[in-house]
């Protein structure tokens, strides 16, 4: 059959444009899947079966797929209660932000660098700032502080998953070794890092909270 049909005696066209069968959603969905740090749309298309340029009729590009990708998690996450305590809220929120981290590899990369905020994070932000407000806090002091713990959770998150990622082809060391090996030329710095925790897990991110959240404290109004 050629390009068109005809319809009671009327030449009509085929139809073009988005497949009934695929939603923003479902692509979402296929990006969530994959590594996001490393997401392209055509292996996006792969997994949904369709040609990559279909993915473009929904996203314009790359970009614009992964703020969808961010702001789906936000609007699917369950929250802390803004009724908590400031402090407990903060330090919730945090534990949230690791959480997501850990369920969509590449998320923390991609909150750190592609541009935009979707309006699912507007919305989350805006609720810990209000509540933050209504306990003391200056509005710019408390989307200061929310701003710090996403960025420290999202840095954190980033360099410790990385820790056992190998230094290059010619230097078989782990990240950890490496920087082991750096910090250890300074007796007290070596010191202060020779706590094995330091370089496991969540590293130094209760301290670096409580360093900065005892400094808020003294800012409450």
């Amino acid at each position: 059959m050629s390009t068109s049909d005809s319809v009671g005696g009327a030449r009509v066209g085929k139809r073009t444009g988005r497949p009934r069968s695929l939603s923003e959603d479902d692509i979402v969905q296929a990006a969530l899947a994959d590594n996001l740090s490393t997401l392209t749309m055509p292996a996006v298309a792969r997994r949904l079966g369709v040609s990559h340029s279909t993915i473009y009729r929904y996203f314009p590009d790359r970009e614009a797929l992964l703020r969808a990708c961010v702001d789906h998690v936000a609007r699917s996450m369950d929250w802390p209660d803004p009724e908590l305590d400031w402090r407990e809220l903060l330090l919730a929120f945090a534990d949230r932000l690791w959480a997501s981290f850990e369920r969509y590899p590449g998320l923390a990369q991609v909150e750190l660098t592609v541009p935009g905020t979707p309006s699912g994070v507007v919305d989350c932000i805006e609720t810990l700032v209000l509540s933050l407000h209504r306990q003391g806090f200056s509005t710019r002091d408390a989307l200061l502080v929310v701003d710090f713990v996403a960025e420290l959770t999202m840095t954190q998150f980033s360099m410790m998953g990385g820790l056992d990622d190998t230094v290059s082809p010619t230097d078989s060391r782990t990240a950890r070794e490496a920087y082991q090996d750096s910090w250890g030329g300074s007796p007290v710095l070596a010191q202060a890092l020779g706590d094995e925790s330091t370089w496991q897990d969540r590293g130094w991110m209760e301290d670096k909270l409580a360093l900065v959240l005892d400094g808020l404290a003294l800012r409450r109004l």
